[in-house]
């Protein structure tokens, strides 16, 4: 960014090659620009616990044992297929590291799927600020997701 007010405040001069005096120009460079500027102030803001549908991920897909790791990709791909970004941890870890690593992470909500989840096919809704929905049909919790989503809600 030009400046050519602030020399002009300062009295900023320098000496031409020829003996005459004349007015600097001041060159403003700010290692982040307004773009950088502005989704700092939005993490700040929101702490990193960013609305659903701003939210990198919006989804984590938490297999209790590596058992329910298949199911756990399917479902990952019907939320994708609708448009939410979803992952699955199916890291060998325990379940209650992974929902503590997604809590940490910020993920809005968090899909724990075990033996009984896998047979009926549903999921057991965690959200990140440790509530528990329960157990849900998938379909259900995707149009309540995609509602939230859609409308740019503030809620989860």
């Amino acid at each position: 960014q030009l400046d050519l007010y602030m020399p002009t405040r300062f009295n900023l001069k320098y000496t031409d090659k020829d003996g005459s005096e004349k007015l600097c120009v001041v060159i403003h460079r700010a290692p982040l620009g307004s773009h950088e500027r502005f989704i700092g102030f939005l993490i700040e803001h929101f702490a990193g616990a960013f609305p659903v549908w701003l939210s990198p991920v919006q989804v984590q897909v938490i297999p209790i044992t590596d058992d329910q790791n298949e199911y756990a990709e399917t479902l990952k791909q019907d939320l994708v297929a609708v448009d939410l970004r979803a992952e699955v941890d199916s890291r060998s870890e325990t379940m209650q590291s992974k929902i503590r690593d997604a809590q940490q992470m910020k993920v809005p909500y968090m899909l724990i799927v075990g033996k009984n989840e896998q047979k009926n096919k549903t999921v057991s809704v965690r959200l990140r600020s440790g509530e528990n929905l329960g157990e849900l049909d998938l379909e259900k919790f995707k149009t309540r997701a995609l509602k939230i989503y859609q409308e740019r809600s503030l809620d989860l």
